[in-house]
């Protein structure tokens, strides 16, 4: 089995639901979450979007044609 190693930042303390949802987005490649968090855990958001794309395309590599 192939284990994929990513970086991940740190999380603000409440910031949580809001870095997930981005990560969710960054996988699904859309951005239905992206009005949910508020403003001041949208930087929190976009880091959950940017580690999801990268395991998105992490995974990508992995699965066999």
């Amino acid at each position: 089995m192939d284990i994929v190693n990513l970086s991940i930042p740190e999380i603000p303390s409440g910031h949580g639901l809001s870095f997930k949802k981005g990560v969710a987005d960054g996988l699904l490649d859309c951005r239905d979450h992206e009005a949910t968090p508020h403003k001041t855990h949208l930087a929190s958001y976009e880091r959950g979007l940017l580690i999801g794309a990268e395991l998105k395309r992490e995974i990508a590599k992995l699965v066999k044609t």
